[in-house]
């Protein structure tokens, strides 16, 4: 199941790296979602093979903490970049006074 998904990002996240115009956040979308389930499955396999070295009450509660902290984790994100999604206002990411200004980690982000 997870080489179609893989296949699936790779057919759409491809092609982008061909075109020599601006790209938009909205193009990397259906990609992000074949990311995602990679991301869940890939996490969950992991988790799981903690009862190869766990004792299985011990390999449960890894599995539990790593996938509570795998929601913690995309929750914090959605909050830290939501403005991105739905429309920045105030002062842009370079200016010292803006929210954002600590989130743009590389010189080639523009918001």
């Amino acid at each position: 199941g997870g080489w179609l998904l893989i296949l699936g990002w790779l057919l759409h996240y491809l092609p982008f790296f061909t075109m020599g115009r601006i790209l938009y956040y909205h193009h990397y979308f259906p990609a992000m979602l074949f990311s995602s389930m990679i991301t869940g499955l890939t996490w969950d396999s992991l988790l799981r093979s903690g009862d190869l070295l766990l004792s299985p009450p011990m390999a449960r509660t890894v599995h539990l903490g790593g996938l509570a902290a795998l929601s913690f984790a995309s929750l914090y994100s959605f909050y830290l970049f939501h403005p991105l999604s739905y429309g920045m206002t105030g002062p842009l990411a370079h200016d010292a006074g803006s929210p954002m200004a600590g989130l743009k980690w590389m010189e080639s982000w523009e918001f």
